[in-house]
């Protein structure tokens, strides 16, 4: 048999149990160095997760963009960790938080259970116990070679009806009309719940019909959740009735060099252009906008951009995390349609650079620059000499 592999390593599944995690206002537990704590999670965007630390608490865990932290948090029964990037912070419909970044991979944990498949509901599974007494079980989650049962409310000792490699024969009822009689062997105990393996004297036409119901309810269940999966994110039902009506925001530049030639810095927040300023201010001026919907260049009249030119402006820099839209969208608008005559950059993590690169360009950008790692040296070359290309 193959290798199970239960990590979650496509990122619409791994938004999907951050989604999952917002509808119920679930915890997640994280960790950085020596501390811990477990958190509220607020909101799922595209490429964040937002959680519920306040300022107070970031400050006592000294927390700064680029910080690794470890997540541990349970979707529908089951163990996952993961390690994202802390990326900044802010307020939520007027509730303090944190952003971290999406991880590319929540790792299962607890392997060993038979438990490849949770359903949304227990499933009716009588079965017999040690005295062939009949008791009312249900299946918890269910797994190519096993499946694990949860014993009749009340029960206070597992190993009073059931003890370890005892055996048994449960009923899983889980067609209408149809039942499934299977023998198995206890293969652990876990919290309230019997690991179940089959007995290898199960009825290989039984257990046929068991993998093929197995089959359709986990692509059922996929359907279901493809079904409810929200592409542009999702806010916890509490919080999203925090929410005010929106008001119509003016961005308006803000310079943190004033030096020429000067970089347009479209971003979210100002945690990244303050960097980058720092970095490059002795040969760059560096102003700082976080853009509206709207055309670009309207708002930039204070920096001699009109009809005619974009005034002291030699190069954009969009970095990827923008408040209105995506960075790439952003990008495609100010090529194509302002037709800005100016060289366009696009600023982001290492990972799958390439990637990036290709599409950046293809959006309209002269290349993608790495800002995640930062390296100043790097970061200096690329502006200085896009900026004489297009001198």
């Amino acid at each position: 048999m193959a290798a199970r592999n239960l990590n979650k390593e496509h990122i619409e599944a791994i938004r999907m149990v951050f989604q999952r995690l917002c509808e119920g206002e679930e915890r997640v537990q994280v960790a950085f160095g020596n501390l811990h704590g477990e958190f509220k999670m607020l909101a799922e965007t595209p490429d964040r997760i937002i959680l519920g630390i306040s300022d107070l608490e970031r400050g006592q865990w000294r927390l700064k963009p680029g910080a690794r932290l470890t997540l541990k948090l349970v979707d529908r029964g089951l163990p996952y960790e993961a390690v994202v990037d802390f990326q900044g912070h802010g307020k939520l419909h007027g509730v303090e938080a944190c952003h971290l970044a999406m991880p590319r991979l929540l790792r299962a944990l607890d392997t060993h259970r038979l438990a490849d498949f949770v359903p949304d509901r227990p499933v009716p599974c009588p079965f017999s116990d040690q005295h062939n007494d009949v008791k009312d079980g249900q299946a918890m989650a269910f797994g190519e070679d096993g499946l694990e049962l949860a014993p009749p409310g009340g029960t206070r000792v597992l190993s009073d009806m059931l003890r370890l490699n005892a055996t048994s024969t449960v009923e899983l009822r889980a067609a209408t009309g149809e039942s499934l009689v299977l023998p198995v062997r206890v293969a652990y105990f876990g919290e309230k719940i019997w690991g179940m393996r089959f007995a290898d004297s199960a009825d290989r036409v039984t257990m046929g019909r068991y993998r093929q119901w197995l089959l359709e309810a986990r692509h059922q269940q996929a359907n279901r959740d493809r079904s409810r999966f929200n592409p542009g994110g999702l806010e916890s039902t509490r919080l999203a009735g925090r929410r005010e009506p929106a008001k119509p925001v003016t961005a308006h530049p803000r310079i943190l060099v004033d030096r020429d030639p000067l970089i347009l810095v479209l971003a979210e927040g100002e945690t990244f252009p303050a960097r980058l300023a720092e970095a490059v201010g002795r040969k760059f001026g560096v102003v700082v906008l976080d853009p509206g919907p709207g055309p670009l260049r309207p708002t930039l009249g204070e920096l001699g951009v009109n009809e005619e030119g974009w005034g002291r402006i030699g190069l954009v820099l969009i970095y990827h995390h923008v408040r209105s839209g995506t960075a790439l969208e952003r990008c495609k608008r100010l090529s194509q349609e302002e037709a800005c005559p100016i060289p366009i950059l696009m600023a982001g993590t290492a990972d799958e650079a390439d990637l990036k690169r290709n599409r950046a360009v293809a959006a309209g950008a002269v290349d993608f620059l790495i800002v995640e790692p930062f390296q100043i040296l790097s970061v200096i070359r690329t502006l200085d000499q896009t900026l004489k290309l297009f001198a």
